[in-house]
């Protein structure tokens, strides 16, 4: 649903894949941060699209600092920088 409706509502898209990548992340399921990546790809990918990666850049920082003590997660998390 995200990617049909990108284009057009891209606020929602955003919103719905940082919902699904933080739920995985406060979780703290380790085994699960893959899934957690892709959403926030997906997310960045929206940003991206729609010129607003000024945007993105304050959250993702803002994640790396919320999950500084997850080591398997933080290399993941800059990866999408």
């Amino acid at each position: 649903m995200v990617e049909a409706t990108r284009a057009d509502y891209p606020d929602w898209g955003i919103q719905q894949c940082k919902r699904h990548a933080e739920r995985i992340m406060n979780e703290g399921k380790s085994k699960y941060y893959q899934g957690a990546i892709d959403w926030l790809r997906r997310a960045r990918d929206i940003y991206a699209q729609h010129n607003r990666l000024a945007e993105w850049q304050p959250y993702l920082t803002g994640l790396l600092d919320a999950h500084t003590r997850k080591y398997k997660l933080v290399p993941m998390l800059e990866t999408l920088q």
